[in-house]
């Protein structure tokens, strides 16, 4: 057999292995921590559960993503992160690529472990990372108070996406961006029957400025970035 061959092989096992670890997370998440409904959107029931579990399978998916977002954020950007979760994303974009970050999440249980993390985290003193409980529909922020937005695998939790673009528009600088990670239309390994994220676009305050595959595990894509601008 090639090497070719026999590095292709080792690829597909290899994302066998994530995927395969993914489900068995989603299971384990599905008994200790189900998803419920609250206005404004869907929240995991175990916020430490899911802290451990992303942490661990996501730890690669996010360094990639904290290098993309680095890469377009401009000079002395101020950055908000909407679903900011446990923390891990804005963490690593204030530890490793010194950003102003502000982290919003629905669940006070989320930002409570975001803040927790934070602490025990070496980030430096001189940039500002703060975790703050919002709904993406009515954010607390003024008008034009960020640079860029970033959200990762959020959206399709949002109850109200139109009002949800239409607030990052809001609170965007005029020459503003952002970037949004979620879920390919109908990948079903997490959430059965998720929505295209591109169909809420049209009609907001948002444009599109491009919407490309995002590859992770390897070569391997269940997730879409956009990138929007305000219309």
């Amino acid at each position: 057999m090639s090497p070719v061959i026999d590095r292709r092989i080792g690829r597909i096992a290899l994302v066998a292995v994530v995927l395969g670890a993914a489900s068995a997370v989603a299971r384990r998440l599905g008994r200790r921590a189900a998803a419920r409904r609250v206005p404004g959107g869907i929240l995991m029931a175990d916020a430490a559960a899911y802290d451990a579990h992303s942490q661990r399978l996501f730890g690669s998916l996010f360094r990639g993503i904290a290098s993309d977002i680095a890469t377009v954020a401009p000079a002395g950007a101020r950055i908000l992160e909407v679903g900011s979760g446990p923390g891990h994303l804005s963490i690593r974009l204030a530890r490793e690529h010194h950003l102003d970050v502000t982290g919003l999440d629905l669940d006070p249980a989320m930002v409570e472990r975001a803040s927790a993390n934070a602490a025990g985290s070496a980030v430096n003193g001189r940039r500002r990372l703060a975790f703050v409980v919002g709904d993406v529909a009515a954010l607390p922020f003024d008008d034009a108070s960020f640079d860029l937005v970033v959200s990762t695998f959020s959206m399709h939790h949002w109850s109200d996406r139109r009002a949800g673009l239409n607030e990052i528009a809001r609170i965007l600088q005029p020459e503003g961006r952002a970037l949004i990670w979620d879920l390919k239309p109908g990948f079903a390994l997490f959430h059965f029957h998720s929505p295209d994220p591109l169909e809420f676009i049209p009609g907001s305050a948002l444009s599109l400025v491009s919407a490309t595959r995002w590859r992770w595990p390897w070569r391997f894509s269940f997730s879409l970035r956009l990138e929007l601008s305000r219309g």
